[in-house]
């Protein structure tokens, strides 16, 4: 059996403000990188363990 993870970035700032992101980097907000944490937080009690992940460089 396999399982994919799908999942959104953590609150950024343009988020924060209603702006659309595109090919921008915007920083996380404090609560982006709560957000970071707590599904780092599940993966570790979970023991989830990675094969492959990938990332859209948008």
């Amino acid at each position: 059996m396999r399982t994919l993870y799908l999942m959104r970035h953590g609150q950024t700032l343009f988020n924060l403000r209603g702006k659309i992101q595109g090919a921008c980097d915007s920083p996380f907000t404090k609560q982006g990188i709560s957000q970071a944490q707590l599904a780092r937080d599940y993966f570790l009690s979970q023991n989830v363990i990675f094969d492959h992940v990938y990332s859209s460089t948008q």
